[in-house]
């Protein structure tokens, strides 16, 4: 299929070139790994590829992830803002800091940053609110450390389908779907050049998924397990990451991800967050106790993991709930 000529160009610019000032990437023992963004983290996680896939480029490495993808947020925090009495949501800033705050408290090495596809759905393309979001947010960061290696990551395409072969053109006759990704495409050059004049890596997830002749969606909108693959794919190889230690990736390891991003999902987005964190904290403290609870659990699922790729890489013996 023809592309015009105007990706390509974008791909040079979010490619090599778009990582020239950054170290050669590598994860390293002991590293402790931050996903944040929308929901491409907060569904990842239900599928754990993109862990899976670096954990088997480096399997015998000590490294922790922690998933803090949040459906709808955005670089300002909109979705992590705490509703209060008489007030759907509460204000962006509050999400932010807390956002901010909660990064902060898990000291990651290495952070994935996701972000750009809620923005571009604000009146107009308003890009330059966007990217000072996303600067702030970087610059917020990496206040208390400044070692932390950033990859920020594209927004993906939205993917035609999915019943969109009946949807309305403009006045200038293109697409819905059309003219979303003009927009995105936009907003997904912006995290390069951030990423380019920060040092930080960049990892354009637009243009191949764009260009991808097999359905990478369930809706149009998000990825599917497929999809996620190939997403974890295009990370690798966009890092320059070491060849995988396994030619069939073992399948236990990515269920043994997916408990662990389970129970980590539920020590820090507890179901009665009201009383927990919100307006009605006051009237249950025991509820207060409860998330930290999980921390043992979430160590003995990384444990779990540990095990598994100790005994597939040949350095122990097979762990006994093994398959």
């Amino acid at each position: 299929m023809t592309r015009p000529l105007h990706l390509f160009a974008f791909a040079a610019l979010l490619l090599p070139a778009g990582t020239a000032h950054a170290a050669a990437f590598e994860l390293k023992d002991g590293d402790r790994v931050v996903f944040l963004g929308n929901s491409f983290f907060e569904r990842a996680r239900d599928y754990g590829h993109i862990e899976n896939e670096l954990v088997c480029r480096w399997p015998r490495r000590e490294i922790a992830f922690r998933n803090l993808g949040w459906d709808g947020d955005t670089v300002f925090g909109h979705s992590r803002a705490g509703g209060r009495r008489r007030a759907v949501f509460g204000e962006p800033e509050e999400g932010f800091q807390r956002m901010v705050g909660h990064v902060r408290s898990l000291r990651p090495t290495v952070i994935f940053v996701a972000y750009g596809y809620n923005e571009s759905f604000e009146h107009g393309p308003r890009l330059k609110p966007f990217r000072e979001g996303l600067e702030r947010l970087l610059k917020e960061l990496a206040t208390e450390d400044t070692s932390i290696r950033f990859v920020l990551l594209s927004p993906t395409p939205m993917e035609t389908g999915f019943g969109t072969e009946l949807e309305f053109t403009n006045q200038r006759g293109r697409s819905y779907v059309a003219g979303r990704n003009a927009l995105l495409e936009r907003y997904a050059r912006t995290v390069g050049e951030v990423a380019k004049i920060g040092g930080h890596h960049s990892i354009d997830l637009f243009t191949p998924l764009l260009a991808a002749d097999k359905p990478y969606t369930e809706n149009g909108i998000h990825p599917s397990s497929k999809g996620y693959q190939r997403i974890a794919e295009i990370i690798a190889e966009s890092l320059k990451c070491p060849p995988p230690a396994f030619a069939v990736y073992p399948e236990d390891v990515r269920q043994a991800i997916i408990r662990k991003n389970t129970l980590y999902f539920h020590r820090w987005r507890p179901r009665n967050d009201a009383f927990v964190y919100g307006e009605r904290k006051n009237e249950q403290k025991i509820a207060q106790t409860e998330p930290e609870k999980f921390e043992p659990f979430v160590a003995g699922a990384e444990t779990e993991i540990r095990e598994i790729l100790d005994w597939r890489t040949g350095k122990t013996k097979k762990p006994k709930d093994a398959e």
